[in-house]
């Protein structure tokens, strides 16, 4: 009898790729139910599923819920960072795998799991198919497993392999090929063509039929005695029986043919009764010992293997132009600590990419570092407006997110502690500017980040407070910053208010802070031009607001220009 699809469910799975065991995907399923109500914008404010897009065009959402997970056990990301390291060090792993994953898909799209008792030829030949593609799966995975074991290094990847070394050597598996390879040789060597005998009535008008003959050859038509004395002995020219597709088809019925063959097929399925309950008896041992291998729903592995090959062309992407992309080492939580070096965003990147495919103007990806220790775990970043501050903010928390999810970050190196929560706020544009209305909901959502966040936790800011005046605006984002230190928490503010970094020795004066803070400020030229270069530093406090208002092209040479126009000279 065969088991029901959902039975097939519940039985151990093929592999996992994402978690070492049952009780780590448990464990991870909870933590996502548990963090159902902490913000989520972060996946917004960072471009996730830009991220997420350049892993999967089809599965991104899947990977956006591993985003969201923020996974905080160090084992679970070392299970995935080694089945990585295995698909970049060995070329033929992943498209020998994916292979044989889309063969396994097809099967059970085709609902192999529910095949039944074939009533024709074609069923017949589809179960066989099915079964022979499973088949050939595991012969694949079992040689290029003998010729590559040695390579393997990770847990995932053996696992994976396990599955079918432990069915190639299964006795109902080997019972199952060989019943398969029988099945085979009885419908290709014991029948090729049957003779049908067909009465008809005074009309001509078939009115009974019957097979009389069976051969293990084809069917030739032969010469009648009218034609041989026509011809006077003359070789005759044989011919096959013309295809019944050829034959009978009915171009204005629209799957007539298709509907006469499948006739003939049952009817002569079940005509050759004596002959096709040995077959279905077969096929149906075949079924029988299918089941028992216990094959599971292959699509989990599909889109789980989909990320991981995306992840290693994303990284000999990023390499062949130059950049790095590296295994981050992670850190014991309790440091809450990072060093991160050649730190870019993946966004911009990807951006930059698409400017130099379409041959327009170069736009360069410059790397930075950051330091996260005793000396400082909460900085106020400040500089040039499009100077990078954003793109600095963004790809750190692009670097958490994928470091947590156990996966290469964008970095040259990078040694990170875990984050048990991801904060961000990131007003608008067209949020900024004095508007006491807006300014009550940022210091509302202040209020709820502070319920939750902890001193494990990651805070990112970009150029929030904004809403007041520009006295109250320093003021304001100082205390929060402060307290937020008092916290523990570790984070960034990127802002234009550079009192608030010139404060930051008056802030850590107070001896309830947790968190150093300390001054981080994007570098300009001589000329002013940007180098997207972030250091530690106290701001050009008067720099930037001139450099705003030039930018516009509001000169004191321009108001001189013109005034000699209304007066003279």
């Amino acid at each position: 009898m065969m088991m029901k699809h959902d039975e097939i469910e519940e039985q151990s799975r093929v592999a996992d790729l994402f978690y070492p065991d049952d009780a780590a995907r448990e464990r991870m399923k909870k933590r996502r139910f548990s963090r159902e109500d902490l913000p989520k914008d972060y996946i917004k404010n960072l471009e996730l599923e830009k991220v997420a897009d350049m892993f999967s065009r089809e599965n991104q959402l899947k990977l956006i819920r591993l985003f969201e997970e923020m996974c905080d056990e160090p084992e679970i990301i070392t299970y995935r960072q080694d089945i990585l390291e295995d698909f970049i060090r060995i070329p033929r792993l992943a498209p020998t795998v994916k292979k044989i994953v889309d063969i396994m898909v097809e099967n059970d799209r085709g609902n192999i799991y529910q095949l039944s008792e074939p009533d024709s030829f074609s069923a017949l030949s589809d179960a066989m198919r099915a079964f022979n593609a499973y088949v050939d799966c595991v012969e694949l995975m079992h040689g290029f497993y003998t010729e590559h074991k040695d390579e393997i290094r990770s847990a995932g990847v053996h696992k994976l392999f396990g599955y079918f070394e432990k069915n190639h050597s299964d006795e109902d598996y080997c019972r199952m090929k060989k019943d398969l390879a029988e099945l085979e040789t009885a419908l290709k060597n014991h029948i090729r063509s049957v003779t049908v005998a067909i009465n008809l009535d005074e009309n001509l008008v078939p009115v009974a039929a019957g097979i009389v003959d069976m051969s293990e050859q084809k069917y030739i038509l032969k010469p009648s005695l009218l034609d041989r004395i026509l011809y006077r002995g003359a070789k005759f020219p044989e011919k096959t029986v013309d295809s019944l597709h050829k034959k009978y088809r009915n171009d204005d019925e629209i799957g007539a043919d298709e509907l006469l063959v499948n006739t003939v097929d049952e009817t002569l399925f079940r005509e050759l009764d004596s002959f096709t309950r040995k077959l279905v008896k077969k096929l149906t041992k075949v079924m029988a010992e299918y089941q028992k291998l216990g094959v599971k729903d292959i699509f989990s592995i599909n889109y789980q293997l989909e990320f991981y090959i995306g992840a290693a062309a994303l990284i000999d992407s990023v390499e062949s132009k130059g950049l790095k992309m590296c295994r981050p080492e992670i850190l014991p939580k309790e440091e809450r600590a990072a060093n991160i070096t050649g730190l870019f965003d993946l966004i911009y990147y990807h951006e930059a990419s698409i400017y130099n495919l379409r041959a327009k103007e170069k736009k360069q990806v410059v790397t930075n570092d950051i330091t996260f220790d005793d000396d400082g775990r909460f900085f106020i970043l400040t500089g040039a407006n499009n100077g990078g501050k954003t793109t600095f903010v963004r790809g750190l928390g692009i670097c958490q997110v994928l470091a947590q999810a156990g996966f290469y970050v964008p970095a040259e190196s990078c040694k990170i502690s875990l984050v048990d929560a991801l904060y961000t706020h990131f007003p608008r544009e067209e949020e900024t500017g004095i508007n006491t209305s807006r300014f009550t909901t940022e210091i509302k959502e202040f209020k709820a980040i502070s319920e939750t966040i902890t001193n494990h936790s990651l805070l990112l800011m970009n150029e929030s407070i904004q809403s007041t005046t520009p006295v109250e605006c320093v003021e304001i984002a100082a205390r929060l910053v402060k307290m937020f230190c008092m916290l523990g928490v570790r984070g960034i503010f990127a802002t234009h208010l550079t009192d608030i970094a010139l404060r930051a020795d008056e802030l850590n004066s107070d001896p309830l802070l947790h968190s150093r803070i300390q001054s981080l400020t994007v570098t300009v030229d001589e000329n002013g031009e940007r180098r997207y270069k972030v250091v530690r530093g106290l701001p050009d406090k008067n720099v930037y607001a001139g450099e705003i208002f030039e930018k516009f092209g509001f000169s004191e040479d321009d108001i001189v220009r013109k005034a000699k126009l209304f007066f003279g000279s």
